[in-house]
């Protein structure tokens, strides 16, 4: 889960300021379409980590060893 905040803050408070909202703007005017499914396939791979760090955690609360 630490992971996957890091990637979080990395994106939202350097990447994006620095170049990623000029990128995302321009790519958006040419495919506004394309964009979107971009960037809903980034939100869908943190959620994807975030839902693996769940489970290992409530699993090992719970006993299971890996």
């Amino acid at each position: 889960m630490t992971i996957d905040w890091l990637i979080f803050i990395v994106v939202l408070f350097v990447l994006e300021p620095l170049f990623l909202h000029g990128w995302f703007q321009e790519q958006a005017m040419r495919d506004s379409d394309g964009a979107f499914r971009l960037l809903h396939a980034m939100h869908v791979i943190l959620m994807a980590i975030s839902l693996v760090a769940i489970c290992g955690a409530v699993a090992d609360v719970r006993g299971f060893v890996f």
